[in-house]
């Protein structure tokens, strides 16, 4: 038998792996690997052996599987399945007792293996990143910015839970601290393959702005544009009630204004080569009490991995608003976040 060129580790597997393992994974070549199918992964099947230690398998590959485990498959469209795992050809069959699920190869997301046929736990489902930045420079004045960025996301059967946070400490010597905090999170329910209906809610500080605290609460219905393992776009629309807190010239405290706004846009994420991760989040907010004021949030950002799990991440923000509570509050406040930190 002839074997083709992948790397010399895989080479001395087909040599040294013992055919009494349970699970056979067939390549397109034809050579038939024992192991232990552990999860399926952006693009990769991971296979624990006795010799070789877990290989990485490109999964457009993999031609068949044949699995005793139990599975936890997630589709493109978001929603997850649990059976015993087989690949023939071009379709995967997801088996739970009598009932068999097909599906299109390319469908399949993620598929993680259950221990004693129970899901996994909440801290192996979570997905996420966290970074850290601080930046010094001294001249004529010495000026400081400190930055903290967080991002989780975890996905049930039915359900998805995601969120994400920003602080940003800005001090300069003879001015007064700039701070800019943001709070994010969503709760998705599927209803269909493709439609979800989603509940939100923010909080966000901006000492730039004089808004001492925005509190939004809302929810809406999605439509998933696109969904795979490299891919992933997400249309919005609903409506939020949006309570505000803003302070004068001198610091003191202004009445609050409570208010409804709706919500329209769109959140992307994209794995580039090299695993670079790229995110877009845009959403506009035109106020249905106050005739003609409306705001734009834009938020994106750019991961590239790093050693050991480690990465760094560079990001942009806009905050715009058509007509500011505060006479003497530029419209636009924007900038730039770089922060190192690691991924879970």
């Amino acid at each position: 038998m002839t074997l083709r060129p992948w790397s010399a580790a895989t080479a001395l597997f087909y040599l040294f792996a013992s055919p009494a393992m349970g699970d056979v994974v067939t390549v397109s070549n034809g050579d038939a690997l024992h192991g232990t199918v552990s999860k399926i992964e952006k693009g990769k099947l991971y296979l624990k052996t006795n010799y070789a230690g877990t290989i990485a398998i490109d999964w457009a590959k993999v031609q068949d599987i044949d699995t005793e485990g139990r599975y936890e498959v997630e589709v493109e469209a978001g929603k997850r399945f649990r059976g015993e795992l087989q690949r023939d050809q071009g379709r995967v069959d997801v088996r739970n007792e009598d009932v068999v699920l097909s599906l299109r190869t390319p469908d399949v997301v993620t598929a993680v293996r259950l221990e004693n046929n129970e899901p996994p736990g909440f801290w192996k489902t979570l997905r996420g990143q966290m970074g850290f930045g601080y930046s010094f420079s001294r001249g004529n004045t010495r000026q400081t910015q400190s930055s903290v960025t967080a991002q989780g996301d975890y996905r049930r059967e039915n359900y998805r839970l995601q969120g994400d946070l920003t602080s940003i400490l800005a001090k300069q010597e003879d001015a007064q601290t700039a701070s800019r905090h943001a709070l994010n999170g969503r709760y998705d329910r599927y209803l269909s393959d493709r439609a979800f209906a989603f509940g939100l809610t923010s909080f966000e500080r901006n000492d730039r702005q004089k808004l001492d605290l925005r509190s939004r609460f809302g929810g809406g219905f999605g439509w998933k544009a696109a969904k795979s393992p490299s891919n992933e776009l997400d249309l919005l629309g609903g409506f939020t009630l949006t309570n505000e807190k803003f302070r004068d010239g001198e610091g003191a405290m202004l009445p609050p204004e409570t208010t409804g706004e709706g919500l329209v846009g769109f959140e992307w994420k994209n794995t580039q080569l090299r695993g670079v991760k790229l995110y877009t989040r845009l959403t506009a907010h035109p106020n249905l009490i106050q005739n003609g004021r409306y705001r734009v949030e834009y938020d994106s950002k750019a991961q590239v991995p790093l050693m050991g799990g480690f990465s760094w991440t560079v990001g942009l923000f806009d905050r715009f608003d058509s007509d500011p509570p505060r006479d003497n509050v530029l419209r636009n406040d924007y900038g730039m976040v770089s922060t190192f930190g690691f991924s879970f």
